[in-house]
């Protein structure tokens, strides 16, 4: 049974042993049976991160390569819930009870709008951005521009040359 985009339990394990330099994160989560599966939940914990996350378009049926990288995205981002996900959870604790920094660890949590991760941003490690970049959603940039205009002139009259006049 498919477990989001790896197809079942002994597929990703076979990528950890197979093309994971060292695992040992994953390698300690626990798979018992008829108890609590460990590397299945971070498994569909790390699908629904990459799956519902703002910041890619996922297509409903992928091509062939774009399933491969979403499975290697896939046991990625499940390998940094392994690693992290206890420490992001106290962080984002603290970070929603009004906590702005740290003495202890040297952290300064982000407090304004202006700051670049927010609390509802959820982290996925830097190989996930670069295994998805061309499912990353594109931002139109919007601008607003200050017009100066004459208040004496008609809307017919015509403006070239107006920018030698500060216009």
């Amino acid at each position: 049974m498919a477990i989001g985009w790896v197809s079942d339990l002994d597929s990703a394990e076979s990528y950890f042993l197979n093309e994971r330099v060292t695992s040992p994160y994953w390698d300690a989560l626990t798979t018992v049976s008829g108890g609590r599966d460990q590397k299945t939940a971070a498994l569909k914990m790390a699908y629904n991160r990459l799956r519902f996350c703002k910041d890619f378009e996922i297509p409903t049926t992928p091509t062939t390569d774009q399933s491969e990288r979403l499975k290697i995205a896939q046991c990625e981002t499940a390998y940094y819930l392994a690693q992290h996900l206890k420490d992001e959870d106290a962080r984002k604790g603290l970070h929603a009870q009004g906590v702005v920094g740290s003495n202890i660890v040297g952290e300064t949590y982000v407090r304004f709008t202006s700051d670049s991760l927010q609390i509802m941003d959820i982290p996925l490690p830097p190989i996930v951005y670069q295994l998805l970049e061309d499912m990353k959603v594109v931002e139109v940039p919007f601008h607003a521009v200050d017009i100066d205009r004459r208040e004496d002139e008609s809307v017919d009259t015509s403006v070239v040359g107006l920018e030698d006049d500060g216009y």
